[in-house]
């Protein structure tokens, strides 16, 4: 015997609304219902913490930059001046491991660029665990650089 043939004879049933239920149940608005099934945030910060578990599991070993790489890497960065609006990727590198990480985008006002300690400092508008804004970002953690007036030199030369 099927499931559904329990169910045949009332299956197409209005529902019944005497007064009595009326009294014991009144029926809801729409707005009221959809507020039962609305997500809500049960654990504070819990999204940002499984943000953070993210990360760990995206970790990735070092990118060993080619020489052609470096060459455009430093082309790109001769072309940044203070207080241009770039994105750069840079390497974060683990606590317990240096070699072992993640990539990170960062986008922002270039603030100093500094060439005695090679790190670029960028303001991003987000107050670090240091207390100031903005990111250092060392020359030897960059990937890329990119923004409005950063042009790879081989390929504008074509």
């Amino acid at each position: 015997m099927d499931r559904r043939d329990n169910f045949d004879e009332i299956i197409d049933m209005e529902r019944p609304w005497t007064e009595e239920t009326l009294k014991k149940h009144p029926k809801m608005s729409p707005q009221d219902r959809a507020k039962i099934f609305a997500p809500f945030a049960a654990l504070r910060g819990h999204s940002e913490r499984l943000g953070e578990e993210d990360v760990k599991l995206m970790r990735s070993e070092r990118v060993e930059l080619s020489e052609d790489k470096v060459e455009m890497l430093s082309d790109k960065l001769s072309q940044v001046r203070k207080g241009m609006n770039i994105t750069v990727v840079n390497f974060l590198p683990n606590e317990d491991d240096g070699d072992i990480g993640y990539y990170v985008e960062v986008t922002g006002t270039v603030t100093n660029i500094d060439t005695v300690y090679r790190v670029l400092k960028i303001d991003t508008g987000v107050v670090n665990e240091k207390g100031s804004v903005g990111d250092v970002i060392s020359f030897d953690e960059l990937l890329d650089i990119c923004g409005d007036k950063i042009y790879n030199i081989d390929e504008s030369a074509l």
